[in-house]
């Protein structure tokens, strides 16, 4: 039987101290998997200089099937010693079982109130603006951040004071094509079908549902790209602490993250190009 978490909505600060039980993972089975993906992905870390001394709420570019925030969690504290706690949608923590593997792997639920609360504590986060709509997004956007018109992480970082570092990964967005796009998936007459009959919700939002990954030779396992992820200067916003920003200033520090964001993708790009001939043939074979 999974215990179920306190709830977020209704019962925050119990949520919160029941998170807090979960440090990072560290059983045997999860070593040997960062191993096998270590040697999978050949993980690259550029930036660590730029690693606060203090609590911080990481931002980046999210990809599909969420790898990238798996990846990056991970070695960062196997390798650089930083434990940071990752944000999901909401709707990712309604099923006990799969919120059960979140939060034990270090993931919580991102709600305004819990965001608080941690920032409050002091703990790292990590965050993907652009959520599951950014990680099912179509080929031709790969590297783009998709954050619709999302401001609530900006206010909450500024209100708290925190430090806000821009990060991005190159690579995972590359790990899978898209056999049937997620688009075309979600108006299928099988996903019709499956709302209508209650086996998936009614209202299932479309950024849910993702598409059909085609990966190494078609098939379900990702492609072995070398995966490089950057940290970016610190963006402190100490200044801002308890006050209340206008839509103007929220706008403005928005494009600032981005655009930090942005600028690293197109360094790790370059950086990538400027190392492809370290891979060996086979994994170039394997990763086109």
């Amino acid at each position: 039987m999974v215990q179920r978490a306190p709830s977020p909505e209704s019962d925050p600060d119990a949520y919160v101290e029941y998170i807090s039980r979960y440090g990072m993972p560290t059983a045997p089975q999860v070593a040997l998997a960062a191993g096998l993906a270590r040697a999978w992905f050949k993980p690259k870390f550029v930036g660590l200089e730029n690693l606060p001394d203090k609590p911080a709420l990481f931002i980046g570019n999210h990809a599909f099937m969420a790898v990238d925030a798996a990846l990056f969690h991970l070695y960062l504290y196997y390798d650089h010693g930083r434990y940071v706690k990752g944000l999901g949608d909401k709707s990712l923590f309604a099923n006990a079982h799969y919120a059960a593997i979140a939060h034990a792997m270090g993931g919580v639920s991102g709600q305004a109130p819990i965001i608080e609360r941690l920032m409050a504590r002091g703990d790292d986060l990590l965050l993907y603006p652009g959520g599951t709509y950014e990680s099912v997004k179509p080929l031709e956007a790969r590297y783009q951040l998709q954050w619709k018109q999302r401001y609530g992480f900006v206010k909450l970082a500024a209100k708290a004071g925190y430090t806000v570092v821009p990060v991005a990964s190159v690579g995972p967005d590359e790990y899978y094509d898209h056999a049937l796009s997620s688009e075309a998936l979600f108006h299928s007459a099988l996903v019709k079908m499956l709302m209508k009959t209650g086996v998936l919700p009614k209202d299932l939002r479309s950024d849910l549902v993702p598409p059909i990954p085609a990966g190494l030779l078609g098939g379900p396992l990702p492609k072995p790209k070398t995966t490089y992820f950057a940290i970016g200067a610190p963006i402190d916003l100490a200044q801002y602490k308890s006050q209340t920003l206008s839509r103007q200033k929220l706008t403005a520090l928005r494009r600032q993250f981005a655009t930090a964001i942005e600028t690293e993708i197109q360094s790790l790009l370059l950086l990538r190009e400027q190392e492809r001939h370290q891979d060996s043939w086979l994994r170039r074979l394997l990763s086109a």
